[in-house]
């Protein structure tokens, strides 16, 4: 049986300040890529180029602080990291 763990099944939070996280940097992605390929330049796109850098920034010291003070996350970040311990032995199990 192989039972899959995530932050997600363990705090709905977390998936908030994710989803939040990849928006901003989406937004600043796709911000960024349009002022390059439309060669935009100048002090006020410069400046909306930090704002939405900054955005992103925030939201993931956020996400960051979140997973960092939640005991949902912090069990299934230890969860995790266990599992992938065991996997690797038992993958190298294997391969001998």
């Amino acid at each position: 049986m192989n039972v899959e763990l995530s932050f997600e099944s363990l705090c709905g939070e977390y998936e908030t300040f994710l989803s939040q996280c990849q928006d901003a940097l989406d937004h600043w992605n796709a911000r960024s890529e349009h002022i390059r390929h439309r060669q935009l330049e100048g002090e006020d796109v410069g400046r909306e180029l930090l704002r939405l850098q900054a955005r992103f920034a925030k939201s993931y010291i956020l996400l960051q602080r979140h997973i960092e003070s939640c005991d949902h996350c912090q069990l299934a970040l230890r969860m995790s990291r266990y599992m992938t311990e065991a996997d690797a032995r038992a993958l190298a199990t294997i391969a001998n």
